[in-house]
C-alpha cells in the first residue's frame, strides 16, 4: 500500500515540489513505498525519482536533487501498527482489566517499531518478503521474544496454526547480517529448569548474532479466571534461574528476579551498558547510580521548599525508594517518607510501579497538610496519562498539591 502524506515541512525539498498533503507515494527510484521507514531509506539518495498519486488518482513523476542541508520533509501518515497473530498462555494483555487506555490492548509485534523503539517482537507473523526487507534495509538491531527454541514447546506456548521454527529464522537473520538482543518469559514448569538451559545454550552460540538475553518473570494478573493456569516464580525458583543464568555471556535477569531471590542487584558493570533497560533489567542499579550523581542537585531543590516530599512507589522498587529516603533523612530529619502501594487493581503479584492504577495510588495515599506527592515518571505515558487515563492536572487536582515527577532513573525531575 502506498503510503499518504500527512504533512509536508515548509521549506523543505518537498515542499518546493509539486507534492501535496494527501498524495500518495507509489515508488522513489523504483522502490515500493509501503511505510515510514522505506520512506527514510530510499530517500537517502542524490537524485529522488518519485512515483506519486494526487487527490484525483492521477499518477505523476518528480525528481528531487539533494543538497545534503534541506529536509526532504515529506511526514506521513501515522503507522498502523501490526498486530500479534499468536494467542500467547502468558499474554499480559489477555489479563488486564477493561478500564484502561485504549492503546494498552494493542498487541503489537511490528518489526518496524521493534527497529526503532525496541519493542519485543515474535517474528511469527513475517513473510519472506518482510524477511528479505529487513536484511536489505539492515534494520539492527532487532528485539525478539524467544521464550524457548524447542519448536514443540514454542508452538504450545505461543499457540500459533502454522509452521514455525525459532531457531530456523534466528539462524536464518544471523547469516545475513542481522543482530538481535532476546527475552525469555520464564513460566514455572513451561520453559524454566532444563527447556531454559537448553535455550540459553543455543541463544548465547557463536553462530546466532545474539547481543543480549534478557530473562524476566512471567506477570499474572487477579483476571485469569478464564486462561490457562500458571504459576508465578517463587523464591527458590528465582535462586535457581540466577545461578543458572550466570553460566552464561550476556544474559541478564530482570530486577524482579534478584527481589523474588533476596539477592542484591549486580553491580553497574555487570549491565554492559544496559541493553535492556526498557525490560526492567538493570533499572534498580542505574536508579542508585544516578541518585549517586545526582542526589546534592536533588536534595538542594526541595530544601528549598517547606514541604515533606513522599515518594509513592510500588513494592519491587519500596526498598531501594526507602534507602534514599533514609539517605535524605539522616541529614534532615523528616523531610521525605515513602509510601508503598498494593496494586489490587491488577492483582498482589504485580509490583512494578509503572502499572500502577490511579485508584489504589488515592486509596492508599493519604497526605498531611504540607506534604507533596512524589511519583516515578513510568507512570505516566507521553500524553501524561496513567495507566487508567487520568491526567497529571487531575491527578494534581485530587491531591491538592503540586506533584514531584521523578524521571524513573534519578536523572531529572520536575515540580508539575
Amino acid at each position: 500500500m502506498p503510503i499518504i502524506i500527512n504533512n509536508i515541512i515548509g521549506g523543505s525539498l518537498a515542499d518546493n515540489s509539486n507534492l501535496k498533503i494527501n498524495d500518495r507515494i507509489l515508488s522513489i527510484n523504483g522502490n515500493e513505498i509501503n511505510d515510514f521507514l522505506d520512506l527514510q531509506f530510499y530517500t537517502a539518495d542524490e537524485i529522488l525519482e518519485i512515483i506519486y498519486l494526487d487527490n484525483s488518482g492521477i499518477e505523476h513523476k518528480l525528481e528531487i536533487h539533494q543538497n545534503w542541508e534541506t529536509p526532504v520533509g515529506i511526514i506521513p501518515q501515522q503507522h498502523k501498527c501490526r498486530t500479534c497473530t499468536n494467542n500467547c498462555i502468558f499474554c499480559f494483555i489477555d489479563q488486564m482489566p477493561d478500564n484502561l487506555r485504549n492503546t494498552l490492548y494493542i498487541k503489537d509485534d511490528d518489526y518496524r517499531f521493534s527497529f526503532v523503539f525496541g519493542n519485543f517482537i515474535t517474528l511469527t507473523n513475517l513473510s519472506d518478503k518482510d524477511l528479505s526487507r529487513m536484511i536489505e534495509q539492515k534494520l539492527n538491531p532487532l528485539y525478539i521474544s524467544v521464550h524457548t527454541t524447542n519448536p514443540v514447546l514454542h508452538k504450545k506456548m505461543l499457540r500459533y496454526k502454522h509452521d514455525f521454527n525459532i531457531m530456523e529464522k534466528l539462524k536464518f537473520l544471523s547469516k545475513n547480517g542481522i543482530e538481535f538482543h532476546t527475552q525469555i518469559v520464564v513460566i514455572p514448569d513451561w520453559n524454566d529448569g532444563k527447556e531454559l538451559e537448553n535455550s540459553l545454550i543455543d541463544l548465547t552460540s557463536p553462530e546466532l548474532n545474539s547481543l543480549s538475553v534478557g530473562i524476566v518473570p512471567v506477570g499474572l494478573t487477579k483476571f485469569r479466571s478464564s486462561l490457562t493456569q500458571l504459576s508465578p516464580v517463587n523464591s527458590k525458583q528465582a535462586v535457581h534461574i540466577l545461578k543458572l543464568s550466570s553460566k552464561f555471556p550476556r544474559t541478564y535477569c530482570s530486577d524482579e528476579i534478584y527481589f523474588l531471590a533476596n539477592e542484591e542487584i549486580p553491580p553497574e558493570e555487570f549491565y554492559d551498558g544496559y541493553p535492556q533497560l526498557e525490560n526492567g533489567i538493570g533499572m534498580i542499579r542505574l536508579l542508585l547510580e544516578n541518585w549517586k550523581l545526582n542526589k546534592d542537585d536533588f536534595i538542594s531543590d526541595i530544601l528549598s521548599m517547606t514541604e515533606k516530599i513522599v515518594f509513592i512507589t510500588g513494592k519491587l522498587a519500596y526498598s531501594t525508594i526507602s534507602e534514599i529516603s533514609e539517605e535524605i533523612n539522616q541529614k534532615y530529619p523528616r523531610k521525605t517518607k515513602v509510601v508503598k502501594i498494593t496494586n489490587y487493581a491488577f492483582g498482589k503479584n504485580i509490583t512494578v510501579a509503572g502499572l500502577l492504577n490511579t485508584s489504589d495510588i488515592l486509596d492508599q495515599v493519604k497526605l498531611e497538610k504540607n506534604e507533596i506527592p512524589a511519583l516515578s515518571s513510568n507512570i505516566f505515558n507521553e500524553d501524561d496519562l496513567t495507566i487508567d487515563g487520568m491526567s497529571k492536572e487531575k491527578l494534581r487536582q485530587l491531591f491538592d498539591s503540586k506533584l514531584l515527577i521523578i524521571n524513573e532513573e534519578f536523572e531529572e525531575w520536575i515540580f508539575f
